[in-house]
């Protein structure tokens, strides 16, 4: 049955950190280092057991896309604190929206790799690419992180969904 005078409201679209579908692994982390970010990749410390934000660190252990806290508005960029949250839970495995880096256009089913540029501290760090290599400031080529996954959709500007394994 419809309505002449209903009132459409638009769906709100999803931002990096959502998980789509019901597939995969998702762990909760009660160790991680504050300003960890939702939508980005992040990395295991065997230091100190824990998740930590990627750093520009040569051949990080990447963990997974950090999850968006489902009690948190879909706006707000869900950045994770100890004396806020207790727990952040990492998507291992499915598929998931994660931020790309600025100026990058993958295709889909492009591989996904982690920017990890060493030699300049940026707020790019974790975001996905679909480039093996980037340069450094002296043109050198810098290895970035390789995850199994792969681009699957473009969400919005900037975030796309991925499938890692």
């Amino acid at each position: 049955m419809s309505f002449k005078s209903a009132v459409g409201i638009p769906i709100q679209s999803i931002h990096s950190g959502e998980v789509i579908g019901q597939l995969g692994y998702i762990r909760g982390w009660t160790k991680f280092a504050d300003g960890i970010q939702a939508g980005l990749f992040c990395k295991y410390d065997a230091s100190t057991d824990s998740i930590i934000k990627v750093d520009g660190t040569a051949s990080p252990v990447i963990a997974g896309v950090v999850r968006r806290m489902v009690t948190n508005g879909l706006e707000d960029g869900s950045v994770f604190e100890s004396d806020i949250t207790n727990v952040v839970n990492v998507v291992e495995n499915g598929v998931v929206t994660v931020d790309v880096v600025a100026g990058v256009i993958p295709n889909k089913f492009d591989p996904v790799y982690v920017y990890i540029n060493t030699d300049v501290a940026t707020t790019e760090w974790g975001k996905a690419t679909n480039h093996a290599t980037d340069k450094d400031s002296a043109g050198n080529a810098v290895a970035n992180a390789p995850v199994d996954g792969y681009f699957f959709e473009e969400i919005e500007a900037g975030v796309w969904s991925v499938r890692i394994r």
